[in-house]
């Protein structure tokens, strides 16, 4: 009986069987929509409160990409400022430096060792200084001039005359000016004090990589100083540089602003929502001595960090490492004593590419507290979820599975005790099953029987198939003893030394092809078809192409043998 026959009744009793079939099928619909209506309204409340944490957090990251985006153009801009001062101020010094020289009737070589010239010449420009430091945001201004006033001195060679002034509270406008370097007197004059750690002249050799720079000076640039301690202080400085040649080239010397830590924490703090905010500026070119290849690296005393406006910040404590690399540039980092997350990118300040990096970071304990409620909300969103999923798993299981199981149970076990209570669909199902073993036992039994017809028909092929290969050994010994074993011999020797291509035409007669065959298959001519002939002939010791086969065929014979 197949499963079409079986549905195959009397139209009544079709109508009675679809009538308790559909009756089943609309009660499980009933409960499964309402089931999944309870869910979907659970899943959207849970899914509202999740989707308010991610976009807090998507929110938390657009905040710290434009705190970024806010404290790079700071960057830009106040460099860029300085940049077109400190270019202006070059301009100005070296034509100073040139009515000087003019006026006095000397070159400029000729300053050295000249206590009045380098005094005078400091004089006159003292006030162009004093005027550029004022009218920048920076907290000093310098003149380096490549002269000394007395070279005969055992460290002459590093010892440069020059002025320094600096602001003495950077984050005061109105702050007094310090003489750092200079003569004093000149300071006096002008109402400049020398500071508590003044020096006559320059020593070029706590200017990193002044030498360097020196070599590589081109009128007309800016460059950057690595970021470091000012000798005799603790404050960290980092210098635009200004070099100053003269019309015929001659380096006159070097002249630009400072931008100490304390008026960077102070002119770069930045408006934020975000709490405890550091924002950093490090010079990549000095990245700390020992750094791992491709790792991140920030020493303390080669940065400058600043936070917000209205509120104190973290300062890095020692080395600042980039832990872990994470999407959207943002990164984990450490230091001794606190870890950060935040976000880094590398600024262009001044026209210099790839010199330095920017910072945005706030403790990660903040950002921990941030999210904590959030992700508590997530949690007991997701119990409650849970709880109510096995709720209305038990629920509907007793309401209509329970019911199902047990009139699975009482047909397995051919309980009829309570009619009324099995389900008529499952009734059905349990005949059907039973049909359906029946033909898959007549089907089986069918199939063994072709499967013994198959064996005996195998077990006759292969009789036939080893008499074949007797007779074939027989037929094959025969014609061996017709041949002159030496000259076969000589054939199976001479089969080695066929080159490739007289082994390709050996095959090509042994699979029954012809001479013009041949020539149109490898493209050759009949004079060379002849000359391969002669070839394989005369190696295996053969005249006749009939010989050839009837030596192949025995050959053949042999190994099908």
């Amino acid at each position: 009986m197949t499963v079409s026959s079986f549905f195959r009744h009397k139209p009544e009793e079709n109508s009675e069987l679809t009538r308790k079939r559909n009756s089943l099928r609309y009660k499980l619909f009933r409960y499964m929509f309402l089931l999944a209506a309870l869910l979907i309204a659970a899943f959207l409340i849970g899914l509202s409160v999740i989707s308010t944490a991610f976009r807090r957090q998507s929110s938390f990251r657009s905040a710290l990409q434009m705190q970024m985006a806010v404290f790079s153009d700071d960057l830009s801009s106040e460099f860029d400022t300085l940049q077109v001062w400190g270019l202006q101020m070059s301009h100005s010094v070296t034509e100073q430096i040139r009515k000087y020289l003019n006026t006095s009737h000397m070159s400029f070589s000729e300053i050295n060792d000249s206590e009045t010239a380098l005094e005078a010449l400091q004089e006159s420009v003292f006030n162009l200084l004093k005027e550029k430091l004022l009218q920048t945001d920076s907290s000093g201004v310098f003149l380096l001039l490549d002269a000394t006033v007395n070279t005969p001195l055992p460290d002459a060679d590093s010892s440069r005359s020059g002025l320094y002034l600096r602001k003495s509270s950077p984050a005061d406008s109105s702050s007094e000016l310090l003489l750092y370097h200079g003569v004093p007197g000149i300071g006096k004059k002008n109402s400049v004090m020398p500071h508590r750690k003044w020096k006559l002249e320059f020593q070029t050799q706590n200017l990193p990589g002044y030498k360097e720079w020196k070599k590589s000076a081109r009128p007309g640039t800016c460059s950057f100083s690595d970021i470091f301690v000012l000798p005799g202080t603790s404050d960290k400085v980092l210098l635009m540089l200004f070099p100053l040649f003269s019309a015929d080239g001659t380096f006159l010397g070097v002249c630009g602003f400072e931008m100490n830590d304390s008026f960077f924490q102070h002119k770069m703090a930045q408006p934020t929502t975000l709490s405890h905010l550091t924002c950093i500026l490090a010079d990549i070119h000095a990245a700390p001595e020992g750094q791992p290849s491709g790792t991140l690296q920030v020493a303390a005393e080669q940065s400058m960090s600043c936070g917000s406006t209205d509120g104190y910040y973290l300062a890095p404590a020692g080395t600042l490492t980039v832990t872990k690399n994470l999407s959207d540039r943002r990164v984990l980092c450490s230091d001794r004593i606190t870890s950060y997350l935040g976000i880094t990118e590398k600024v262009k300040l001044a026209g210099q590419n790839e010199r330095f990096r920017a910072y945005v970071l706030i403790p990660r304990r903040d950002y921990r507290q941030m999210f904590f409620q959030e992700g508590a909300e997530v949690v007991l969103i997701f119990i409650f979820l849970l709880g109510f999923a096995l709720f209305c798993c038990r629920y509907f299981s007793r309401r209509f599975l329970t019911p199902v199981l047990n009139s699975l149970e009482q047909l397995k076990n051919r309980q009829k005790t309570n009619p009324e209570e099995i389900i008529p669909e499952i009734e059905e199902l349990f005949t059907l099953l039973s049909e359906m073993e029946r033909d898959r036992k007549a089907e089986t039994s069918a199939l063994e029987n072709e499967i013994e017809d198959a064996r005996t028909e195998l077990s006759r092929i292969n009789r036939e198939y080893d008499d074949a290969r007797r007779e074939l050994s027989r037929l094959v010994y025969s014609r061996k003893k017709e041949v002159d074993p030496e000259n076969y011999q000589q054939f199976l020797n001479g089969l080695k030394t066929l080159t490739r291509t007289e082994k390709k035409i050996f095959l090509l007669y042994l699979s029954g092809k012809g001479t013009r065959e041949i020539m149109e298959e490898n493209n050759i001519k009949e004079s060379t078809l002849r000359y391969h002939n002669r070839n394989i002939y005369s190696k295996l010791g053969i005249n006749s192409l009939k010989q050839l086969l009837r030596y192949a065929a025995i050959m053949n014979g042999e190994d099908s043998g």
